[in-house]
C-alpha cells in the first residue's frame, strides 16, 4: 500500500520504518531540510536504539522514501499518517497549530480518495476538527475518512513497541476505513480494538 507518513520525529520515522519492513511503499514528509537531506542519506537526527539499520534496510530496498515536496509525499497516497509535534503551550493546553498546517497542506494535494490517520497526540474532538479542515479545501470528488491511530511509542524501545505492542487501537466512523488500517498492521500479530473515534481518542490517555 502507499502510505505517507507527516512528520519525522521519533514516532514519525519509527512508524515509518516499521510499514516500510511490513512491505509497504512509505513516504515521510518533514519541512525540517537539514532532517530530510540526513534521512536521505541514510543518516538518522534521532538516537533510537534499532531505528537507524531500519531506516537504512529500507532506504536501500526502495519501500521508503523522505521528501519535502507535499506534491510527492500526497497527491497518491492511499493513507497519510499524521505525526507532527503537539506541544503543550504555556497555559498547558495542547498547541494545534501544525495540525491545521498539515491538514490543509493534504487537503490541497491529494488527487485521490484517502484515508487519514491521526497518531500524534491530540486532545479529544480533534479527529473532527482535522476532518473538517480537509473537507473545506480538498477537491469536491475525492473522499476523505478520518481515523484515530493513537500510539503508544516509547523513546529508548520505540522499535519494540511498534512491532511487539500490547494492542492497536483503530478508530473510525466508517468500518471500511478501519478495516483498511487494520489490514496495513495485520502481519503484527497484535490484538486490535475498532471502535469510534471518541473512544480511540480517550484510550490514549487511559494507562
Amino acid at each position: 500500500m502507499k502510505i505517507t507518513v507527516a512528520g519525522a520525529g521519533l514516532v514519525g520515522l519509527v512508524t515509518s520504518a516499521g510499514l516500510a519492513e511490513l512491505g509497504h511503499q512509505v513516504t515521510c514528509i518533514d519541512i525540517q531540510k537539514k532532517k530530510i537531506d540526513l534521512l536521505q542519506n541514510g543518516r538518522t537526527p534521532i538516537n533510537e536504539p534499532g531505528l537507524a539499520p531500519l531506516l537504512e534496510k529500507n532506504l536501500n530496498n526502495g519501500n521508503l522514501h523522505f521528501t519535502m515536496s507535499p506534491y510527492q509525499a500526497y497527491s497518491d497516497a492511499e493513507v497519510i499518517f499524521i505525526s507532527v509535534g503537539t506541544k503543550n503551550k504555556l497555559d498547558d493546553s495542547v498547541d494545534l497549530r501544525n495540525i491545521h498546517v498539515v491538514s490543509n497542506t493534504i487537503a490541497h494535494f491529494i488527487e485521490n480518495d484517502v484515508i487519514v490517520c491521526i497518531i500524534s497526540t491530540v486532545p479529544i474532538g480533534t479527529n473532527d476538527l482535522i476532518r473538517k479542515i480537509i473537507d473545506r479545501s480538498k477537491p469536491p470528488n475525492l473522499r476523505c475518512d478520518v481515523v484515530s491511530n493513537p500510539e503508544f511509542l516509547r523513546k529508548g524501545s520505540a522499535i519494540n513497541d511498534f512491532f511487539y505492542g500490547e494492542r492497536i487501537i483503530i478508530g473510525a466512523e466508517k468500518q471500511e476505513a478501519a478495516l483498511v488500517i487494520d489490514q496495513i498492521y495485520q502481519p503484527l500479530k497484535i490484538p486490535t480494538i475498532i471502535t469510534e473515534i471518541i473512544n480511540a481518542e480517550m484510550m490514549k490517555y487511559v494507562p
